[in-house]
């Protein structure tokens, strides 16, 4: 019982550590200046130009691509964590505070050379964060039928 809690205790702080590095990461990356973060995001323009030919639209694509897969993997480590503590599936929390994050960096983004505060990148952030919170889902329904089905296994073998 006792190594039980400790593997538990061990899950959560391991699991809250991934949402806040992973808040560490957006943050850098939204303190990157306008030149910064358009110098870094021309590495994958180019590498989809080369592939898909080129579109006026690719840069602006990229960017938006960029801001919701960050949320998708924040609100999917959010859930992930908030389940460890509460051992729960609680959807609204995870995507609430995805989104309140998403309100945060755009707020810090005022700051920064070049860049601005846009209700559209919120947006797509929190949409972002609800496909987070839904893979989540998805993967916690399949790895707890899993379970059950292993269970069921065991128990008749027994």
């Amino acid at each position: 019982m006792q190594q039980e809690k400790k593997n538990n205790l061990t899950a959560i702080i391991i699991s809250w550590g991934l949402v806040f590095i992973c808040m560490a990461i957006i943050f850098w990356l939204s303190s990157k200046t306008a030149d910064e973060s358009a110098a870094q995001s021309s590495i994958i323009v180019k590498w989809i130009i080369n592939h898909f030919g080129k579109n006026s639209v690719t840069d602006f694509i990229v960017r938006k691509l960029a801001h919701f897969s960050e949320y998708v993997g924040l609100c999917f480590l959010a859930s992930n964590a908030i389940y460890q503590s509460s051992k729960r599936f609680i959807p609204l929390y995870s995507c609430a505070l995805t989104s309140f994050y998403a309100i945060s960096d755009e707020f810090h983004q005022i700051f920064v050379d070049g860049r601005s505060c846009e209700i559209r990148d919120w947006a797509i952030d929190t949409v972002g964060a609800l496909v987070g919170a839904l893979a989540f889902y998805i993967i916690y329904i399949i790895i707890k039928k899993v379970v059950k089905k292993k269970n069921n296994i065991d128990t008749q073998i027994n």
